[in-house]
């Protein structure tokens, strides 16, 4: 693996982390507007569903990570 492929891999991680970290606030924030009662069950399916929909089923390949970074760091 060369070194800019290891940063693309890197980014993609970056990517990938970013926007698990987007679904959980979501997810947060309809907890809270649940539990705050502006929302009620009706909408509380509707939007989760919306959220399942974006997410899609998506693995993310750790193989390719440690390799990355075990090129990056031959490199420092």
């Amino acid at each position: 693996m060369t070194i800019d492929e290891a940063k693309t891999e890197c980014e993609r991680w970056f990517a990938h982390l970013k926007r698990q970290e987007e679904r959980s606030v979501a997810l947060q924030r309809l907890a809270a507007d649940r539990r705050a009662g502006t929302c009620d069950d009706a909408e509380k399916r509707r939007r989760l569903a919306e959220l399942d929909e974006q997410a899609g089923v998506t693995v993310y390949d750790g193989a390719r990570l440690e390799k990355a970074v075990r090129t990056l760091l031959r490199h420092i």
